[in-house]
């Protein structure tokens, strides 16, 4: 079948040129324990602090984020991430994933009551956040790779994932399971810290993956793909 051997040689692509980006780029890994630093402090001041505390604890996370989003696209797009790009990150996307959980936070303020009232709403919610996973999986690239508002990102993570899920989700479960595995190793002490680096080293891995990824499938098609392949042997 054209369509797993385009597919297959697609992700060969990829992971190959994350594998070389992630070792380019090692030292990106110590951004981790930054984040760790960080967001354990703001917890342990949030605690103290009411309502502001949670609001703190809020923009300290999604500032995390937004830097680890800034550093991936960095190594997405120009193959490097500086030191200088890490100084400038954690303000970059700050706004776009307050944004996001914004939009999440009001669905669950309304739906949250009303599930709750239900005889199944346990199952109904469930089937909601699967199928939040599932449609807007794609976010975390269209905020540094799109630069939409947060409505906008909602709408055209759900466009890509309607057009590419097939593609996508493979890798993207695989890299996820992954990611589960490593943070849940057995290692205590001080060895933990050896088990966030390999966190690091595999979350960075797989959303520089996605990242690629997305690149590939986003604006094309199956026939586009399986055309570029036949005429330029990719993969």
């Amino acid at each position: 079948m054209e369509w797993l051997t385009v597919t297959l040689a697609l992700y060969a692509r990829v992971f190959r040129r994350a594998g070389v980006l992630i070792i380019r780029n090692w030292q990106v890994l110590a951004s981790v324990f930054v984040y760790t630093g960080l967001m354990t402090g703001a917890a342990l001041l949030g605690s103290m602090l009411g309502l502001l505390g949670g609001l703190l604890v809020t923009l300290v996370w999604a500032s995390c984020v937004g830097s680890f989003l800034f550093l991936v696209e960095a190594m997405v797009r120009t193959g490097r991430a500086s030191l200088e790009d890490f100084r400038r990150s954690f303000g970059a996307y700050l706004w776009d994933v307050v944004g996001v959980l914004f939009v999440f936070w009001v669905v669950s303020l309304v739906l949250g009551p009303l599930l709750a009232g239900t005889p199944n709403g346990a199952l109904f919610a469930l089937i909601l956040n699967l199928a939040i996973f599932v449609f807007f999986n794609a976010v975390p690239e269209l905020i540094y790779l799109g630069h939409f508002t947060a409505l906008q990102l909602l709408r055209e993570s759900y466009v890509f994932i309607g057009e590419n899920w097939v593609e996508w989700f493979p890798p993207t479960l695989l890299l996820g399971l992954a990611i589960l595995v490593a943070a849940g190793l057995p290692i205590g002490g001080v060895l933990v810290w050896l088990r966030l680096a390999l966190v690091a080293l595999v979350a960075y891995f797989a959303m520089v993956v996605r990242g690629l990824l997305f690149l590939e499938l986003h604006g094309s098609t199956r026939r586009a793909r399986a055309f570029r392949h036949r005429t330029r042997g990719w993969g």
